[in-house]
């Protein structure tokens, strides 16, 4: 070999083996058999039906998802990667509340069909949460060999800032036979009674959704300051007005206070109610003498000082793609506007209701802002965010 052949075989080699480098640190962590044994008893039908192809191969990770849910719940799953989800009757759920049977699909919203092919794209059903964005999971070819695997303390939102443009979404397949639901004892709502509580009884929350929203003044238009959950136990503070349709009273729940619609609360333990006090006699007076009315001073209005919005975990830049998945947790645009500021941000990407992404500049034209106020006007609960621009 002469020696300018040497010397171009190690020009060439430089590049190869840089390439090997690079595709080496975009492989998801390497997945690993559960030693451990698995309680199945604890787990819903999708999870219990994916635990009995441990160890065996299945394939790839979708195509190997889609077969587990037709066989725990006789449910056909579309082949698109979001929209497939939501033809078995889906729903998409925060990612911080995923359970057991709920489904992480790591994926870029640009493409997400049949055919996609692309570093990142993966698919897991989770069997615990963790907590921190910490999952244990079990899916199918993790370490390219379609073998199916528990994997310990899997955090999706970590390995998606690895490639630019991937989201991590969580999907709930409504229905699943084997879930635990809480059963809430019947109670007839305020809005069947025609009555209203109380300042001082004790409520429970009777939301035909997850939850009941809590805003910052009585009507629509009041930002939402967070959400109680179905079930769960508040105090009236205040009687309010109608407005949109209904009747408005302040709560307060495990240290929110705000304002919700009386029609979807329900008496709660009488335990919990204030008695009102007995009338007290007036003294006695002569009949000559008149007695003036005493006059009251207007009650003072108590106003929350506002909440300054937050991401669940200080958001970490990938190095290359200036990226960085988040999970806010706020109720308004201009405390999405705080927090990614706070971020040292320039931009956040937000799905709004349809499922579509918005761009919020941050210290953008106030043209700009207010289009973004428009399309995404409240949020309810933590929201998966993908932030840009890191000013490092």
């Amino acid at each position: 070999m002469t020696r300018f052949t040497r010397w171009r075989f190690q020009l060439l080699a430089v590049p190869l083996i840089m390439g090997a480098v690079a595709l080496m640190l975009l492989r998801p962590d390497e997945a690993y058999a559960q030693t451990a044994p698995v309680n199945t008893q604890n787990y819903g039908a999708i999870a219990r039906t994916a635990l009995t192809m441990l160890n065996q191969t299945k394939g790839e990770c979708f195509p190997w998802v889609r077969a587990v849910v037709q066989t725990a719940l006789g449910r056909v799953m579309g082949n698109d990667y979001h929209q497939g989800y939501l033809q078995a009757g889906g729903i998409e759920v925060p990612l911080v509340s995923a359970r057991n049977g709920d489904i992480i699909q790591v994926t870029n919203p640009a493409n997400t069909a049949w055919n996609a092919d692309y570093v990142g794209l993966h698919t897991a059903i989770v069997l615990d949460n963790m907590g921190n964005g910490k999952f244990r999971v079990i899916d199918a070819n993790s370490n390219y060999d379609g073998v199916v695997r528990i994997r310990e303390n899997y955090s999706p939102t970590e390995l998606s800032t690895r490639t630019p443009g991937l989201v991590v979404r969580a999907y709930r397949i409504e229905g699943a036979p084997g879930v635990v639901t809480p059963v809430i004892p019947p109670a007839p709502s305020f809005a069947t009674t025609g009555t209203l509580p109380s300042v001082g009884q004790r409520v429970i929350v009777a939301a035909d959704g997850d939850c009941l929203r809590v805003r910052s003044a009585p009507g629509l238009n009041g930002g939402v300051l967070g959400c109680m959950p179905t079930g769960a136990p508040a105090t009236v503070t205040q009687s309010g007005p109608s407005a949109d349709g209904y009747r408005w009273v302040q709560v307060s729940y495990n240290g929110l206070s705000g304002w919700a619609a009386a029609d979807y609360l329900s008496a709660g333990p009488a335990g919990g109610v204030t008695s009102a006090s007995a009338p007290v006699a007036a003294p006695a007076v002569a009949p000559s003498a008149p007695v003036a009315a005493p006059i009251l001073a207007p009650a003072p209005v108590v106003v929350s000082a506002p909440v300054r919005g937050s991401f669940a975990a200080k958001p970490v830049f990938g190095g290359s793609s200036g990226q960085a998945a988040a999970v806010f947790v706020g109720n308004t645009v201009d405390q999405m506007i705080e927090a990614a500021t706070d971020a040292r941000a320039s931009g956040v990407w937000v799905q709004d209701a349809r499922a579509d992404f918005q761009l919020l500049i941050v210290g953008g034209p106030s043209f700009i802002l207010d289009a973004f106020r428009t399309k995404l006007q409240g949020f309810a609960g933590p929201t998966a965010v993908t932030l840009i621009g890191n000013a490092s």
